[in-house]
């Protein structure tokens, strides 16, 4: 009989521990990095390295990546960088529009060692200005250009995220963007079926277009918008806006003006806790024309405002005309710096 209850007792410890370690594997699994939610966490404050490889030919607008930045940028306390890519001005005429080896060789250079300095690395498509007249036509060239770049860094680190195409907009209207996007990620899926592949919002990525944007089934995908508003402030003086907006814009922090912003985030939280998707602020700045009051306020607001909602973020831009750095004196410009990451 004792026999009996110790086999009894024994049997009833035995499922208690099974169903512990059943429990203890659902925690660890529950906070992994699986979920697209981590990574986001791990993109944290970024900056784009931009005005450089999106040029026509890198250093035609000022800016030519030196592998130092990164060691600057990782020391300075950043988490990750953008790395915009003009492709489509490195690639053949016909198909399969191949990338030019040289170019190619050049983004694995930075891409390695911007990983090298351990930071989380973004790499997109910019500029493809064609895509943005007639997308029926050069849809088939973006897809062909992913299809490559898949392939080129399908054995990178998952610290390597893709980001589709920046700021679809003009032709490429909210349906034919739904229709391509698709299409490029079912591409990159054949050589890439877990990495987090980046989606912007239509319409130059604009926070009231998130609703536009039909999600695919792909738990491995977060979502950007880019926050340059009020535009007048952000972008006055700066040559490539037509007509030119007038200089002396201030963005004074008043109530109202956080609420704006505040109010905007607020849109876009709701339609991705809605979607179960994370959100990544891929770009936000104000142009050198403003006055650099302003400039740490507001930059700090949208930072502040961005972190309560979740969102990791990205600052627009390192080194140029909206940059943090001062690439001639070698030193961050402060308190702007201070602003976009806040510490």
């Amino acid at each position: 009989m004792k026999k009996k209850i110790l086999n009894v007792l024994l049997g009833f410890a035995l499922i208690f521990l099974m169903n512990g370690n059943c429990k203890a594997d659902q925690s660890v699994s529950n906070v992994d990095k699986s979920s697209a939610f981590e990574y986001n966490k791990m993109i944290g404050h970024g900056i784009n390295m931009g005005n450089a490889l999106e040029a026509p030919v890198e250093g035609s607008w000022g800016v030519y990546i030196e592998d130092e930045y990164f060691k600057i940028i990782k020391e300075r306390g950043f988490d990750s960088v953008r790395i915009p890519i003009r492709w489509s001005a490195h690639i053949s005429e016909k198909y399969p529009y191949e990338i030019d080896k040289f170019f190619l060789d050049r983004v694995k250079h930075v891409v390695d060692v911007a990983l090298k300095n351990d930071l989380v690395v973004i790499i997109n498509c910019h500029h493809f200005e064609e895509l943005y007249q007639a997308p029926d036509k050069y849809g088939p060239v973006l897809v062909e250009i992913w299809k490559q770049v898949a392939q080129a860094f399908k054995d990178y680190p998952d610290k390597l995220f893709f980001e589709i195409f920046n700021e679809p907009a003009q032709n490429l209207t909210p349906t034919k963007w739904n229709e391509l996007y698709p299409k490029v990620l079912g591409e990159i899926r054949k050589t890439n079926p877990s990495r987090i592949v980046i989606i912007d919002v239509p319409n130059w990525s604009n926070y009231s277009y998130v609703r536009e944007l039909k999600l695919v089934d792909d738990k491995n995908i977060i979502v950007s918008f880019h926050y340059y508003e009020p535009f007048n402030f952000t972008h006055q003086g700066a040559e490539w806006v037509s007509p030119t907006l007038p200089i002396g814009v201030k963005w004074e922090g008043k109530d109202w003006e956080v609420e704006q912003i505040r109010n905007h985030f607020k849109y876009v939280s709701e339609w991705a806790k809605k979607n179960n998707v994370p959100i990544f602020l891929g770009e936000f700045g104000a142009y050198s024309k403003a006055d650099m009051e302003s400039r740490v306020k507001w930059t700090k607001t949208v930072r502040r405002i961005a972190e309560e909602f979740g969102f990791s973020l990205a600052y627009w831009e390192f080194c140029a005309g909206f940059g943090l750095y001062d690439r001639w004196t070698k030193t961050w410009i402060e308190p702007l710096t201070t602003s976009a990451l806040g510490k």
